[in-house]
């Protein structure tokens, strides 16, 4: 049997709740909606994404969109 490999995305809000910090975590299988994810996540909501494989090794980091 083949294991699925499992990809996580977290997104860290340390000032949400009155300072008392929030976080996202977030669990796929798929890599691209994964990744679509994320980046829709980092848009939406103007924080950056950290996505980790299954071993919680940083695959990648979407940056909060900047402002203008």
């Amino acid at each position: 049997m083949n294991k699925v490999p499992l990809i996580i995305l977290t997104v860290s809000n340390p000032a949400a709740f009155s300072g008392k910090g929030s976080v996202i975590v977030l669990e796929y299988t798929d890599e691209r909606a994964a990744e679509k994810a994320a980046r829709k996540i980092a848009s939406e909501t103007g924080r950056s994404v950290t996505v980790r494989d299954e071993n919680s090794r940083v695959t990648e980091i979407i940056p909060a969109p900047a402002i203008h």
